[in-house]
């Protein structure tokens, strides 16, 4: 599996935060149409460290993960939060060969 991670912090300013909100659900929907998306699930630090959110799209392949970073769909997304003052970080990421599947405690 690989990932395209987003890090970064919501924004601040009330009618920033309002217009986020309102745009969240839409942005969730549009990645996980991007082809070859498997899942989407969202991080919030709870000690107010930054960046204070990351995201994890979900993919079964790097190229599916690299051809979707680069996509119209994921540039657009990208440009809304920027529009909202929202400077995210995009990582491109894979399970590590140590650990394919999570160690259980």
């Amino acid at each position: 599996m690989a990932y395209v991670m987003f890090q970064y912090d919501r924004p601040t300013e009330s009618h920033r935060w309002n217009d986020y909100n309102q745009h969240v659900r839409d942005w969730i929907a549009q990645l996980l149409q991007i082809p070859g998306a498997v899942s989407f699930m969202a991080y919030r630090t709870t000690d107010g460290a930054s960046p204070n959110t990351i995201t994890m799209l979900e993919f079964r392949t790097v190229e599916d993960a690299r051809k979707a970073q680069e996509s119209e769909q994921m540039q657009r997304i990208l440009d809304e939060l920027r529009s909202l003052g929202v400077a995210a970080r995009i990582l491109l990421v894979e399970r590590s060969p140590f650990t394919p599947k999570p160690f259980q405690a």
